[in-house]
Parts: structure tokens; sequence; C-alpha cells
């Protein structure tokens, strides 16, 4: 970025910090963004637009687009962004959108035409670009990766509705797993194994790169299973080591904790001592623990339910042009020094 676009001094700069705004989706997790990288400020860095902003983009850039390019569809589009605002806006003051399909012959002159229209606002709107974020495909891809045809055809699904051919590859990156599962088991990953699982992910790195790696509390964190030493997964950012290659991150955990995991505090939510000195939230906090032990009976598939397995799931993120030789398998005496089995009773 130019931080001062008239001297044209560059910057690094984190692209979630960039002033932007989602412009539409493809099905329900691929998102397409818009961003302004001369709106950025570093003294004071957001990433969102102000309501003027957005009201001028959508009465002088967005409307106007739809009019040219897609005439069919004048009678979906508010007069106003403040038509559009007053519409969304529910009684209660949140905010409920609707959507409107483009048919994908046309997004090619939508996009040339809206970014020739932002352009014409204003100098601190030149330079705008689409950024596309592809996320919620973890599972919908599950192939076999010792079979390269297996492996092509789940890139070929996860990049359904994106031209791979106008892609950059060495800018676009992927995460690629690998999952570890024994029927009736929690697998977990053993925490003396962490050095080793990184030696093989990044060959070109010393012993004493991973290590400086591993004590590293900014780039690397451990996260403990049942608070038992040995269990234990972690989580690595890599892109400053030296013989990391294109590997950029890495994460080694169990997917046992999908069962308290939530992105909404529920009942498995992080408790404050102060609950305890309150008659009503300490009944509350009883009820709930009464919901966690049944759940917890659940899945160690005790009474007329069947069990909750848990897996070792590996993930690393390259660069999309090394995609299809990374992570396709694991050497088996690997696995056995980096996994330990539970049986799921013993474990829940």
């Amino acid at each position: 970025m130019h931080p001062d676009w008239n001297q044209g001094a560059e910057i690094q700069v984190p692209m979630h910090k960039i002033p932007n705004l989602p412009l539409g989706k493809v099905q329900q997790r691929h998102v397409v963004r818009i961003f302004f990288p001369r709106l950025y400020n570093a003294e004071s860095p957001v990433d969102y637009l102000t309501q003027d902003k957005l009201a001028l983009i959508y009465d002088r850039c967005l409307r106007p687009t739809m009019m040219e390019v897609v005439p069919e569809s004048r009678d979906k589009w508010p007069t106003t962004y403040a038509a559009a605002y007053a519409h969304s806006r529910s009684c209660t003051g949140s905010l409920a959108f609707s959507s409107t399909d483009i048919p994908w012959y046309r997004l090619e002159q939508v996009a040339t035409t809206l970014l020739a229209k932002v352009a014409d606002l204003g100098p601190a709107f030149k330079d705008a670009y689409f950024g596309h974020e592809l996320r919620g495909t973890k599972g919908a891809t599950i192939h076999n990766g010792r079979d390269e045809d297996e492996r092509r055809l789940a890139m070929d699904d996860l990049f359904e509705h994106v031209d791979v051919d106008s892609l950059d590859p060495g800018q676009w990156h992927v995460d690629v797993a690998l999952t570890i599962s024994v029927p009736g088991h929690v697998v977990t990953w053993r925490e003396s194994s962490h050095h080793e699982i990184l030696s093989h992910l990044m060959p070109a790195a010393s012993e004493l790169q991973i290590s400086r790696l591993i004590n590293n509390k900014t780039r690397f964190h451990l996260d403990r299973a049942l608070q038992i030493k040995e269990f234990a997964g972690f989580r690595a950012t890599t892109t400053k080591c030296a013989g990391a290659q294109s590997l950029s991150y890495v994460q080694a955990y169990c997917t046992e904790k999908n069962v308290t995991y939530s992105l909404n505090p529920g009942v498995f939510r992080r408790r404050q001592a102060k609950e305890l000195l309150q008659k009503e939230t300490e009944e509350r906090i009883i009820k709930d623990m009464d919901i966690m032990s049944n759940i917890f009976f659940e899945c160690a598939g005790e009474g007329e339910v069947e069990g909750r397995d848990g897996c070792a799931r590996l993930e690393i993120r390259v660069p999309l042009a090394d995609v299809m030789n990374s992570l396709s398998t694991l050497p088996e005496e690997l696995i056995q020094r980096w996994v330990v089995a539970i049986d799921r009773r013993v474990w829940w």
C-alpha cells in the first residue's frame, strides 16, 4: 500500500484492516468485498466505511451500475441508500438484509462499471479492488489424499464458482487438512511430537529454527486437552520462520472441541467467579452443569445413543500453486508417534 499516494512510499498492511464493504456472496459463505486502500489511515485504522460514504457509493455507484448493466432488476433496488437502510431496519433496531441475484454473464461488466464509477467519486476512492473470501468449506471436499484424481476433483469442487485461470496462484492461499480417526475413540496429539511435526512439514528448517519457533509465544500457541501435559495440539504462524518456504500457518488440534465450541456464548461459555456469589446465577450454573454432564454422558456412548468420536486434525496453509502436492498423506510410522487414541468412554 501507499500511505502517501503522492510520494509513493509503500507499507505492508493486513488486508482485513483496509476499509472495505461486503458487496455480495456466492452460495452461503463465499463473500465478495470491495476494498478502498486510499481510505486507510495508519493513525486511526478502521476496516469499515462510515454511513455517508456507504450512501455515496450506493447512490452514485452501485444503483446506477445495476440500472445500466442489469436493467431488468431496476424494480429491486431502493431509490436511495436512506430508503434501503430504512427498509432493512427492524422494529428492534437490528438490520435484516435482502439480496438480489446477478446473472453470471453480467458479472464482469458489473465489476468494471462499478469500479469506474467508484473511481469517479474522487481521489480517496481510486484504486479500489475486489477481494474474494471462501469460508466454511471445511469437510465439503472430503477425499482420499493418496488418490491424485480425487485431489483434483476436490480442488475443482472447492473453486466451482471461481475462474481459477484468472487467479495468481501465488497470491491465493488454501487450507489443506488431514484427519486421523479411530472408530470408537478420541484421537489427539502428543505434545512431545510437535517438534517432529513441524520438522516434517518444513524440511528446509533446521532444528534450531524449529525450536525458536516453538519457544516464540507470539507465533506458537499450545492448546492442552483435559489439562494433561502430554495431550496438546498447537497453532503456529510460520511466515517469518526461515525454512518454512511457502508454508504460512500450521494447526494441529482434536475435533472433540466441537462438542463445547460455539461462536455464541452457551452452556460451555467461560464463567466468572462472581457468578457463584449470586443465588440466581449460581442456580443457573448448576442447571448448566447438568446439561453439560448429559452431553458428555451421551458422547461417551452411554444410554441409547451412539457415542461421539474425536479426530486428530492437521491443517496447513499454502499458496494455491502448492495445494496439489501438500499434505496428501502421512507415513504410518509418524502417525504412530504423533497421536494417541483413547477409548471414547474413558475420554468423555
